[in-house]
């Protein structure tokens, strides 16, 4: 448990019957914790009000209505920001996970694992909004949206959660709410096709990637040289684990001949390893973790929060119908955004990373196009990539790499893109592996500094 954490819940304690705004974040980790701490809100009996920023600027932060609330708590975001707060004359509480400004404010109570030497992967904003809502009680039936938030901020990036959230996807079981199995990582493993989930796989690029051809007859050689069955046209979770086992280790051996030498002891942590799924769930899209999370992204990322929140609180109906119309247009949008990154754009190579510059990718999804732009030929996968999405006023910046590469290259691009976003007075941050920023126009600027601190 966080020290602070005790410290947050005999201050709400003694201020029930004060009047709270709870701000969150927009992506499936502020979702979930927006869940969690509206249900602990409605527990404690809480006079709250709700409000989603999809990012803490100067712009947005005057949007947040401080004076008219008596208590302010931010979840999954707020840490990497604290300047933006200094003003504030009203007591916040912060739970949050990013990489935090060193500045101290006497009016904040800030938990945040990094202030007690844990690592961002401890845990989510979701993962600390559950341990203040344990700290009030039992409430592990709130553990599974602390899950979900982990997976979909893929704290599983070594193929499984670690430290707290370790404890907490313990609650999750407890529960009754979620199971645990071992399994290949691939996307789409109770949705979609095994051929399909092959077609997409970009943790290493080989000759199976958008291959619909080559991956047949890679599954027709398997099933023959082991004397198997598999079938593509089945889902991974409908395929027998000795099966997946052989697969994955064919995988391993496949692999082997496109990574560098340094990476190779890394290859089974993009292969195998932790899934996490719903017990009760019927629904094929929501059963495991890393598809309910693109379901809620599905909704968020276009303004859509209600969808997502009704679903993620079980209400089904024409809810369960929205999320899934969401999802489709959702996977149009990528597609249409990849096939113009893959068409129309220029990709630039710098000699540690890449980038490209575009004002037909919306700033709601340019850091996924980002993540996906590895599953096409003109992206290098073995260096990062910066996508640069043009606003009226600025850029919205996403970096991203492979799962692979953050693994064996102990690469940092949270610590370079907010240094270099300071370094020409615009903000971000994020994590090791996917981070963002909004910069003003000097992006020639940005993309010096960048390249420097990375």
């Amino acid at each position: 448990m966080l020290r602070e954490i005790e410290r947050a819940r005999k201050f709400i304690l003694k201020n029930l019957d004060k009047k709270f705004l709870i701000v969150t974040h927009v992506d499936t980790d502020g979702l979930t914790s927006r869940v969690i701490l509206q249900k602990l809100a409605e527990r404690l009996n809480l006079d709250a009000d709700y409000l989603f920023l999809t990012q803490l600027t100067p712009s947005t932060v005057e949007e947040v209505p401080f004076n008219d609330y008596d208590i302010i708590i931010m979840a999954d975001l707020g840490s990497s920001h604290l300047s933006l707060l200094k003003e504030v004359r009203k007591k916040i509480i912060i739970l949050d996970h990013h990489q935090p400004e060193n500045i101290k404010l006497s009016n904040i109570i800030h938990v945040n694992p990094h202030l007690e030497g844990r690592s961002s992967l401890d845990l989510c904003g979701a993962s600390v909004s559950y341990l203040l809502a344990r700290a009030f009680g039992n409430n592990i039936d709130l553990a599974k949206y602390a899950i979900l938030g982990a997976v979909g901020d893929v704290q599983n990036i070594w193929g499984r959660l670690e430290g707290l959230n370790r404890a907490i996807l313990s609650d999750a079981i407890l529960s009754g709410d979620l199971v645990v199995k071992s399994d290949l990582q691939l996307y789409g493993r109770c949705s979609r096709p095994l051929y399909i989930s092959l077609r997409y796989w970009s943790d290493v690029r080989t000759d199976l990637l958008n291959n619909d051809e080559n991956i047949i007859k890679y599954i027709k050689y398997i099933n023959k040289k082991h004397n198997l069955n598999i079938d593509p046209t089945s889902s991974l979770s409908e395929i027998d684990y000795n099966e997946k086992k052989i697969l994955g280790n064919e995988l391993i051996i496949k692999a082997l001949r496109y990574v560098p030498k340094g990476w190779v002891r890394f290859l089974p942590k993009v292969v195998f390893g932790e899934v996490y799924e719903l017990r009760d769930e019927e629904e094929k899209i929501l059963i495991d973790l890393s598809e309910f999370s693109t379901c809620i992204n599905a909704c968020t990322r276009y303004g859509d929060y209600e969808t997502a929140l009704r679903v993620l609180m079980g209400d089904r109906g024409k809810y369960l119908k929205r999320i899934k119309e969401n999802l489709r247009e959702h996977r149009k949008n990528l597609r249409e955004a990849l096939k113009h990154v893959k068409n129309d754009v220029e990709i630039i190579e710098e000699k540690k990373f890449q980038y490209f510059v575009t004002d037909k990718i919306e700033k709601n999804i340019i850091g996924i196009v980002a993540s996906l732009s590895y599953g096409i030929d003109e992206i290098n996968w073995l260096k990062p990539i910066l996508a640069f999405s043009e606003l009226s006023e600025g850029y919205k910046v996403s970096a991203r790499c492979p799962r692979l590469m953050c693994l064996a290259e102990n690469i940092n691009l949270g610590r370079a893109i907010k240094l270099a976003s300071l370094k020409v007075n615009g903000s971000g941050g994020g994590h090791s592996f996917a981070s963002g920023a909004y910069i003003p126009e000097e992006k020639e600027r940005f993309i010096k500094y960048f390249g420097e601190c990375l």
